[in-house]
């Protein structure tokens, strides 16, 4: 397949071999959010299982140095994998191999291993998600003041299920203005730093780029010829005002924020956020809302 987003569901291989089925069901899983779209899975793909690792050449030290983004992404990643294969009927269970769980094994990088049998039932009630993963994106300008209806903060609640991630949806208008300078914050201490400004100008693409990861100028919603010179702009020059600035106007004119928090924070935390920010920007997608990830406030308190 030339582009991963033309994944159809009509092209599951039903009378195929279940490793075929696998390999199908993972391309929603690579459909995910990930930090500078640096798409920091590896996979192992068996007769019935898949064993998920993180590639450690992906990692992104000055933006990520404690590797709470990588996991964040490896949950968003998960989290499509599990839908898929749970419409699809080929999910069978999910041993999760962090740190803190019986099956963690120091120094391993395989996170997850994901088993699949060949003659499970459909779970249509996962369809509406199978058919949004291909048409999610992560938003950027501003956002159009309409309220969530209650009905959908209930309907997103329910899928919060026994996740021990606090979720708070954040309507004020004043707190989300704080929360958006908080972001600003983040923004201007990280592009203050050199080396945090040389490692993002070499994750960002022109809008012409072929390469399947970084931050092509169009999902940066750039014009076409400032995005073949804002790598070196970016790399040589403090710009903290104006894309602090960006953000700002961005995050403050949300009609609401969704906000993760947990009393702890480690690996397996970060991992059960992004399964769980996955699950609400798809639900929240396919009701026709606008999602987009916002984590500088975080980088900068």
């Amino acid at each position: 397949m030339s582009n991963p987003w033309n994944i159809k569901k009509e092209d599951f291989p039903q009378g195929g071999a279940l490793r075929d089925k696998i390999k199908f069901v993972l391309g929603y899983a690579i459909l995910s959010p990930s930090t500078h779209n640096s798409q920091p899975w590896l996979f192992k793909v068996g007769d019935d299982s898949c064993m998920i690792y993180y590639d450690k050449s992906l990692k992104i030290p000055e933006a990520d140095p404690l590797g709470r983004d990588l996991y964040i992404s490896m949950g968003c990643m998960v989290e499509n994998l599990v839908i898929a294969a749970g419409y699809f009927g080929i999910l069978k269970n999910i041993g999760v191999r962090i740190q803190g769980s019986s099956l963690y094994y120091k120094d391993d990088p395989c996170i997850v291993e994901v088993y699949f049998q060949d003659s499970g039932q459909r779970n249509m009630g996962l369809e509406y998600l199978v058919d949004i993963i291909p048409e999610r994106v992560n938003a950027r300008g501003l956002f159009e003041s309409k309220p969530l209806p209650e009905n959908i903060k209930a309907e997103m609640m329910s899928l919060k299920k026994d996740s021990p991630v606090r979720t708070d949806f954040i309507t004020d208008k004043e707190k989300i203005s704080k929360l958006a300078g908080l972001t600003a914050e983040g923004l201007k201490l990280a592009y203050k730093n050199p080396s945090f400004r040389k490692e993002m100008s070499g994750w960002m693409r022109n809008s012409l780029s072929l390469s399947k990861t970084g931050l092509p100028g169009y999902s940066l919603r750039m014009p076409f010829v400032l995005s073949f010179i804002i790598p070196t702009l970016v790399r040589f020059f403090d710009l903290s005002p104006l894309l602090a600035k960006l953000n700002y106007k961005s995050m403050s004119s949300a009609p609401f924020i969704c906000l993760f928090s947990s009393e702890e924070s480690n690996p397996s935390i970060w991992f059960e956020t992004g399964w769980l920010a996955q699950r609400f920007m798809l639900h929240l997608n396919s009701k026709g809302v606008r999602t987009s990830i916002f984590v500088a406030s975080i980088d900068g308190a």
